[in-house]
């Protein structure tokens, strides 16, 4: 882990969630096997893009939006490096989002990590795409008119080949995802929910809260039924008339009807 910390003062607020996946990456990287002049992580412009100064890889923090079309680049007339894109949720889907689109359809060799905290926290505290409607902010004192963009459904309808969600606080889980996105020979991309404390503190305190998120969290696992709740109580079926998706309390008449994840079908 230590190979891969630079010499540079890691600068975000305290507490902020983007210590916890700075730590995660760092751990795991040494376990691609990869050296690090191999490496590049590229950013764009936000609390997350200063990334790059705190990787001891090669890494270039970009322009606002184009991190993923400066990686696209890269990756395709170096086949030999692996190359990381580190985004936000305003530099991704705001002034980024078409690039983000076209490198998802592309599929050339990327893994994108986009953390996602709900509003702009580099410009101090202005709603974002991915900001509740409702949310009141500096730059939406009635509230934001906007429905958000979801991050994960924008990708998996530019299809994506790899799409995945976690969260910062979660290191377990975090660290799994980042491995199966780096074993993907295409670009995957990675939802991370982050937590910003100074301007959108507790934005996903129901994911973190251990008796809420076992009703709030469904656990995707290839091969496995689509289960979730206080012991597994709940599952996933699909309405055999319209097709929706429903979740259910799994009796022993429905429970062969609980959906299998199949990871593939992404």
């Amino acid at each position: 882990m230590k190979d891969f910390k630079s010499d540079q003062e890691v600068r975000w607020c305290p507490g902020c969630g983007d210590y916890a996946v700075l730590a995660a990456v760092q751990s795991f990287m040494p376990e691609l096997g990869i050296p690090r002049e191999n490496t590049v992580f590229i950013s764009g412009i936000g609390c997350s893009s200063r990334f790059p100064y705190y990787m001891n890889t090669y890494g270039m923090h970009s322009i606002h939006g184009r991190a993923p079309a400066i990686a696209t680049g890269l990756s395709t007339s170096r086949q030999d490096l692996s190359v990381w894109v580190v985004t936000g949720d305003g530099d991704a889907l705001s002034i980024g989002g078409n690039h983000l689109i076209h490198a998802l359809r592309r599929n050339v060799n990327l893994k994108i990590l986009l953390f996602n905290n709900r509003i702009y926290g580099l410009t101090k505290g202005q709603y974002s795409p991915t900001s509740e409607t409702g949310k009141i902010t500096k730059s939406t004192p009635m509230g934001s008119l906007d429905a958000p963009f979801n991050p994960v459904s924008l990708a998996i309808g530019a299809e994506a080949s790899f799409v995945a969600r976690t969260i910062d606080s979660d290191r377990k889980h975090l660290t799994d995802v980042l491995r199966a996105a780096a074993a993907h020979p295409g670009t995957a991309l990675v939802e991370i929910y982050q937590n910003c404390n100074i301007f959108n503190d507790g934005a996903f305190d129901t994911l973190k809260d251990k008796e809420q998120a076992q009703e709030a969290v469904i656990r995707l696992e290839h091969g496995q039924p689509i289960r979730f709740g206080t012991d597994n109580t709940k599952g996933v079926i699909r309405d055999p008339h319209t097709g929706d998706l429903q979740a259910v309390t799994v009796t022993p008449d429905n429970e062969h009807h609980i959906l299998t994840h199949n990871t593939c079908l992404l």
